[in-house]
């Protein structure tokens, strides 16, 4: 494990602000540990071109709110 560097802190500073939790720079070396392969795996989908491909079903969540004509 990497020792702390001061970049941390704004990493730190951040994510205490968006969870609402107080992590130690250990706890927090940690949780940014087991998430990077995930994050890593987020960058390669973010990669994909998926201009012409369409879902096989449309999310429509104000149609249970429509009034029938």
């Amino acid at each position: 494990m990497r020792s702390p560097s001061p970049a941390d802190e704004p990493a730190a500073a951040m994510l205490e602000g968006l969870s609402g939790t107080n992590l130690g720079r250990v706890r927090l070396q940690e949780v940014c540990a087991a998430y990077a392969p995930m994050l890593e795996e987020i960058a390669k989908l973010r990669t994909l071109d998926l201009a012409d491909v369409h879902p096989a079903v449309i999310f429509e969540p104000t149609a249970a709110y429509r009034r029938p004509r």
